[in-house]
């Protein structure tokens, strides 16, 4: 006799409050942090056009797809078309398509085996295995084109600079000069007093020389000039101290569609070779890669040298939040993020699709000109398989605890 939880009112109940843990953890994240929740909800929309990339490749190449899932573990809620079933499962850490037939490990109905993924031609399998990471390289370049074209490409302003950050909070705990004065990230201070800062040096000797005077700012924000009165701090050396941060003043720049389309081709190009060299770097320096992650809480070494500190989703989320960020930032981020998980899925391991791609092209040729289907036996692959999954997640796990105890200063 089944029990009370393998009952169809106990799976109704355990969906309903699992429907209820994602929904409130969303409402939570969106409560705490809006930006959060934006990033969040992207994030999973490009996981979902991965996936949808795979499903319509596999229906467009007659190959049957049972199951189209956002997120793992057990099924939350789910519904029927044609012969896929939707749905969503609580472990909202990616996405799944299932093709039948992907191995020859896999027992499929023999009305069904003509329909299987192995059973279709070479280019059929290679369009398939390989849509995922196309469609994050067309919204790579979908992305960028926008930037190029809409938004405007970030552009330095020759040696004028701008407010990056207002320290909210002298050594005292009082209000800081600068935040006394209502400053924001993104002014530019002209002059103090008298004397004209055009840059950040001479901002900085216009300050010091005058600890714990009243002066008058004169601020630009938003193509208008304002006036700002304000007290200066003293530092511990007895020097003055305004409270802010500074960095090269940046203007967004659009162009017309042809030359928007010509950088968005070359900009691409950068970011994969910028991607295929980041992915070295940290294969190449595991050692230093295993020591970040096992770096104690707040260990300022953990950040160091950004070029080999793995980024999890949770850093992605943290660095697409900040405040720090102008929209163009968060643009470039969407594109690099697409273009870095691309190229990183063809890596030819499995169970990466790169390593579908590598058993059908090691098919292809071991076939020659016999025409006659050649089939790996994957089995064999499993021990490899099984030692690249163990990898996957002690990196992925490692560099989510990296991202909790020492996140990026964004």
């Amino acid at each position: 006799m089944p029990s009370a939880f393998e009952s169809d009112d106990g799976r109704i109940q355990s969906r309903t409050l699992g429907v209820l843990l994602v929904v409130g953890s969303l409402i939570l994240l969106g409560y705490l942090s809006k930006a959060m929740l934006l990033v969040t909800l992207v994030i999973a929309v490009v996981i979902f056009m991965h996936e949808l990339g795979h499903y319509l490749t596999a229906r467009i190449t007659g190959m049957k797809a049972t199951e189209f899932y956002l997120g793992f573990g057990p099924r939350l809620f789910s519904f029927r078309r044609g012969e896929t079933e939707f749905g969503v499962k609580p472990i909202l850490a990616g996405a799944y398509v299932k093709v039948v037939g992907m191995t020859n490990l896999d027992e499929v109905e023999e009305n069904d085996e003509p329909r299987t993924y192995r059973r279709q031609t070479y280019p059929k399998r290679l369009l398939v295995a390989s849509a995922g990471s196309l469609m994050h390289f067309i919204m790579a370049l979908l992305g960028l084109l926008a930037l190029f074209l809409f938004v405007g490409e970030p552009v330095t302003q020759g040696d004028s600079w701008e407010i990056s950050t207002v320290v909210e909070q002298s050594a005292d705990g009082e209000l800081s000069a600068a935040a006394s004065a209502g400053l924001k990230a993104g002014d530019q201070i002209l002059a103090v007093g008298s004397q004209p800062t055009p840059a950040w040096s001479d901002l900085v000797d216009a300050v010091r020389n005058q600890p714990g005077s009243f002066v008058r700012l004169e601020v630009l924000r938003d193509g208008q000039t304002l006036f700002r009165e304000t007290k200066l701090g003293v530092d511990e050396d007895g020097y003055g101290i305004l409270g802010v941060g500074g960095q090269r003043a940046v203007t967004n720049v659009s162009y017309n569609a042809p030359t928007a389309i010509q950088k968005t081709i070359s900009e691409f190009v950068i970011m994969v070779g910028q991607s295929f060299k980041g992915i070295w770097s940290i294969f190449a320096n595991l050692g230093d890669v295993a020591d970040r992650i096992f770096s104690p809480p707040n260990d300022p070494s953990a950040n160091e040298n950004l070029e080999t500190r793995p980024v999890s989703v949770v850093g992605a989320v943290q660095i697409g939040a900040s405040d720090r960020l102008n929209g163009s930032e968060r643009l470039q981020l969407f594109v690099a993020f697409n273009v870095f998980v691309g190229i990183f899925n063809l890596l030819p391991l499995l169970p990466l699709d790169g390593g579908h791609i590598a058993i059908a092209t090691y098919e292809r040729l071991r076939e020659g000109r016999s025409g006659q289907r050649y089939m790996i036996d994957t089995a064999r692959l499993m021990p490899i398989t099984y030692a690249v999954v163990a990898f996957l997640a002690f990196f992925g796990l490692g560099a989510v605890y990296l991202d909790i105890a020492n996140p990026l200063g964004f």
